[in-house]
């Protein structure tokens, strides 16, 4: 009887969490369905996938390219150079490897890898994590055999007969948290700010406790503060007399969404898939300065259906924010409300919906 053939596939892209993350719950699940499925990423020098995918036990091969957006003159044309050099050293890694397929997370590193892929008969994919589509997967989406969608309206800037709404993979770990109360039954609040702009989010909510002291006793707050800004944020706790769960980084979001009644953070894609599936409600803060706006575009789909409040940074002061924390504290049917909301919007099935169509576009069935 001969031997079945082991799966190969390559992953694409990363650079930032909200495009690496969701490509790690991706392949987390054809792991579980294949513990013998062989996975090798292509990323970007200077992205986050130096560190964490080889911390996850992957191969990573790394190409030097950078983004072609806000360059011009000589440093667009250097990064064109750069761009088509990665697209041949991309074939010679892919010939090499000889996988079966090639799915590409995002971000402008994906763009010669997928592109060398369709240039080698290989069969390509692209997930999209955000509402508005970035430059790269725009370009990609013309070429690719199959592109996958966060949110069913990115559909609109993609061809509908090689599209498919599937929402934005989040690893298991995540998706099983169980529920969990706060000693005394206190008010669990959430605040994080993500791998950019966390500065600005602890600034507000330290300025926010000053508008809370008479609901203070009944929250209990979990502030992950990014690694510059622990310091400060202890020292100003401590002035103020205030007791918080204070984290640099949480490497266990799980523990820290369970029971989490209100979350304050950023739009980055990631964040949106986890509290939506989770049916956390949340203050939403986009990041200003993300490509294209994307986050913003992302906070103002879930205040639009009821999952979030927005408040753009330019707004946010410590008596906007209270606000929108002692609007949720005193109004549990609005909180509950949000809650369904967030459920609905929630694909928690996504890298399941996606396992299951790539392996049918491989199989050619």
């Amino acid at each position: 009887m001969e031997k079945q053939k082991t799966m190969k596939l390559v992953i694409a892209g990363g650079g930032t969490g909200g495009h690496l993350f969701p490509a790690l719950a991706l392949v987390e699940e054809f792991k579980r369905r294949d513990e013998s499925i062989e996975i090798v990423f292509i990323g970007g020098k200077r992205g986050l996938e130096e560190r964490v995918v080889p911390a996850r036990g992957f191969e990573l091969e790394l190409l030097d390219v950078v983004s072609l957006k806000k360059r011009n003159g000589l440093n667009r044309l250097k990064a064109l150079f750069k761009a088509t050099t990665a697209v041949f050293k991309a074939m010679r890694i892919l010939r090499r490897i000889r996988p079966d397929g090639v799915i590409g997370s995002g971000s402008y590193s994906s763009g010669p890898v997928v592109l060398a892929a369709r240039l080698l008969g290989i069969k390509t994919a692209i997930l999209e994590q955000n509402l508005l589509p970035g430059l790269t997967n725009r370009l990609l989406g013309r070429i690719v055999d199959r592109i996958y969608t966060a949110f069913k309206e990115a559909g609109e800037y993609f061809p509908a007969a090689r599209t498919l709404y599937a929402g934005n993979p989040v690893r298991k770990g995540i998706l099983d948290v169980p529920g969990r109360k706060s000693p005394n039954g206190k008010f669990n609040l959430l605040v994080f700010g993500g791998s950019q702009g966390a500065t600005t989010i602890n600034a507000a909510f330290l300025d926010a406790t000053e508008y809370l002291p008479d609901i203070w006793s009944s929250l209990r707050v979990i502030h992950q503060t990014g690694s510059e800004g622990y310091g400060a944020a202890e020292a100003a706790y401590k002035r103020k007399g205030l007791t918080v769960e204070l984290h640099s980084f949480i490497d266990d979001m799980a523990s820290a969404y369970a029971g989490a009644d209100l979350v304050v953070c950023r739009a980055g894609a990631t964040s949106i898939a986890e509290i939506t599936n989770l049916g956390i409600p949340a203050v939403l803060v986009p990041y200003p300065f993300s490509t294209d706006d994307h986050q913003e575009v992302n906070a103002r789909y879930l205040a639009d259906r009821g999952a979030a409040v927005m408040i753009k940074q330019e707004e946010l002061t410590g008596s906007a924010l209270a606000g929108a924390i002692r609007r949720f504290f005193e109004d549990r049917a609005d909180l509950e409300r949000a809650k369904q909301s967030a459920l609905f919007l929630g694909r928690p099935r996504a890298a399941e919906t996606i396992a299951d169509d790539y392996t049918r576009l491989l199989q050619g069935t």
